[in-house]
């Protein structure tokens, strides 16, 4: 087991979000909101189990920001791409809960989610646990997407096999899929 020191980035703006949720108050539409970007969070982590990441790239802004450890812009597309080769040889199990939601205004948010990760390979499990900050921008067509995924590890049990997308790996499945789509 691996206890990892806290990423004092996401630690500040975690705070920042207890505190901002605490004061606020809500109208019934700021309630409707609200659910909406669970969904959303909720929805990243489905998409995971369901071995569904390419769904994600709906999920995600243009300008998406991802950090773990370190950050950096990353097409929705390629962060897809890495999900989806990093999870092909393993079980997932997505487990948040205690989501606090910071309505900065009316196409602004942030959002903080405890988050528990099971991940089982043939031969080993990798377990987790770790903080996600998330801010969410609801765009142009009403939909309230991911602009930044900052996830804080805190502790570790194995580790992952691969996390590298070799330049020349194709997936075996891909369904181009987006939200405006007939379901």
């Amino acid at each position: 087991m691996k206890i990892m020191k806290q990423d004092a980035k996401i630690q500040k703006l975690v705070i920042e979000v207890m505190k901002h949720v605490r004061q606020q108050t809500y109208t019934p539409e700021q309630l409707c909101e609200r659910q909406r970007i669970l969904d959303a969070q909720y929805f990243y982590y489905w998409s995971m189990d369901m071995k569904k990441e390419e769904y994600v790239c709906d999920l995600f802004t243009e300008d998406f920001t991802y950090r773990c450890f370190t950050e950096s812009p990353t097409e929705p597309k390629d962060q897809a791409m890495r999900s989806k080769y990093v999870n092909r040889n393993m079980m997932t199990m997505h487990m948040s809960h205690n989501p606090l939601i910071w309505l900065i205004d009316e196409t602004h948010a942030r959002g903080i989610f405890l988050y528990e990760d099971n991940n089982s390979y043939k031969d080993h499990t990798v377990e987790g646990f770790s903080m996600y900050c998330n801010d969410f921008r609801k765009c142009e067509d009403g939909v309230w997407r991911i602009s930044k995924m900052r996830i804080g590890y805190r502790k570790m049990n194995g580790a992952l096999d691969d996390y590298d997308v070799p330049k020349d790996w194709e997936p075996k499945k891909w369904e181009e899929w987006n939200c405006h789509m007939e379901v």
